[in-house]
């Protein structure tokens, strides 16, 4: 009860959040750079937020970014890239001193153990799930599902409040335990609009007797990348034109050394750009705006807000139709079947065709106002920043 007043008596000034998270930055991903960007909007509303993560990979135990307080936890071992630390358990000793507890990661340890005292101490707490967790690999998404079985149906069970990305995730998480539907919000994923707005697209050079092809995300198997340059192998097989084709992938991750060899064993390695992690948002900028089409050939989507950053720039995107991109894109994009080479090379195609490329440009650069006004973390965050109030 006395922790009941102290959160209620906060809660009319600002909150104290406490976030915890599998991995945070300097680990790049989807959902690191989720949390760090609700983060940042949370304290510049005047917000507290601590982050509690694992060292992987090892940075310093202590620190701030952009006013947010890291905190990383020594991991032992990362079992399908499941960071376990017994530091995580230091979450039932500061627990109580928070507004509220964020878990991020359904599959995750440390949402596992921030669950168990939740039983214990009763502190208001929710769980963004961020998609399904799909590999691509048969074994691993085996293993996944039986741990879901055992682990997943405590985990939404006690929290408080559930949030996905969309319809289709709002039911899958239904389907593990039928009677938390009613605890489940769907809010979009969102991009720094902040950092894109006039910056100057001169910062990398526009090769103007190029069509380029532009990736970004990380390298490994979910993204379905060997489908992407099989695909580019067949198009420039097929291409008879005086324009230089160019595949330009910009990210790095577990699969960069294969890919880059089957690049080279094709013979591709002169029109195959990998540009690997760019941290510089102008330069980013200026490769969205330099390139011709954005190509997104995933297994597996939450909500890739890889397509609203390419759409905001005005590139038409090529995605693989899957339930992640389809129920959120599909009126303004190019869909195509996963782990189909000739199929995404039909539609890289169709876009060098000047009259399909301009209508394809045309409705992107129409869903650009949309995004500035649905998509930003402004927006994002004063959303959680209610739900978090209705916690309190």
């Amino acid at each position: 009860m006395y922790n009941y007043y102290i959160r209620l008596k906060h809660w009319k000034d600002k909150m104290k959040i406490l976030q915890v998270a599998p991995h945070f930055k300097p680990y790049v991903g989807g959902q690191e750079i989720y949390i760090y960007n609700l983060s940042k909007k949370l304290v510049e509303m005047g917000h507290s937020v601590h982050v509690i993560t694992s060292n992987y990979p090892k940075s310093f135990k202590y620190e701030q970014i952009d006013g947010i307080t890291i905190e990383r936890k020594k991991m032992f071992m990362r079992p399908l890239r499941n960071p376990i630390s017994l530091g995580f358990f230091d979450i039932g000793k500061i627990a109580n001193n928070y507004d509220v507890v964020h878990i991020h990661n359904l599959y995750a340890f440390s949402s596992l153990v921030a669950t168990y005292y939740k039983t214990k101490l009763d502190f208001p707490l929710i769980l963004t799930t961020h998609g399904k967790l799909n590999f691509g690999v048969n074994y691993k998404d085996f293993l996944v599902k039986q741990y879901s079985k055992k682990v997943a149906s405590k985990i939404l069970d006690r929290v408080n409040l559930i949030t996905v990305f969309s319809e289709s995730q709002r039911q899958y998480i239904g389907s593990y335990e039928h009677n938390i539907l009613s605890k489940i919000k769907i809010l979009p994923n969102a991009i720094d609009l902040d950092l894109f707005k006039d910056l100057d697209a001169n910062f990398c050079e526009d090769e103007g007797n190029c069509f380029t092809f532009l990736y970004v995300g990380q390298l490994i198997k979910r993204k379905g990348l060997k489908w992407l340059i099989n695909a580019f192998r067949l198009l420039v097989d097929s291409y008879d034109n005086e324009k230089q084709l160019k595949l330009v992938l910009v990210g790095d991750g577990q699969q960069r050394e294969n890919l880059e060899k089957m690049v080279k064993k094709m013979g591709l390695s002169r029109s195959v750009d990998f540009k690997g992690i760019i941290k510089d948002k102008a330069e980013i900028a200026a490769i969205y705006k330099n390139s011709d089409v954005f190509v997104l050939p995933s297994l597996s989507e939450g909500f890739p807000t890889v397509i609203l950053e390419a759409m905001y720039f005005g590139l038409p995107v090529i995605a693989t139709d899957i339930l992640g991109i389809k129920e959120h894109f599909e009126s303004c994009i190019s869909l195509v079947p996963p782990r189909n080479a000739e199929k995404l090379a039909e539609a890289m195609k169709l876009l060098l065709d000047p009259d399909e490329l301009f209508e394809a440009r045309k409705t992107s650069k129409k869903v650009k106002k949309l995004i500035e006004e649905k998509y930003s973390w402004r927006t994002l965050a004063q959303e959680y920043e209610k739900i978090y109030k209705t916690l309190c």
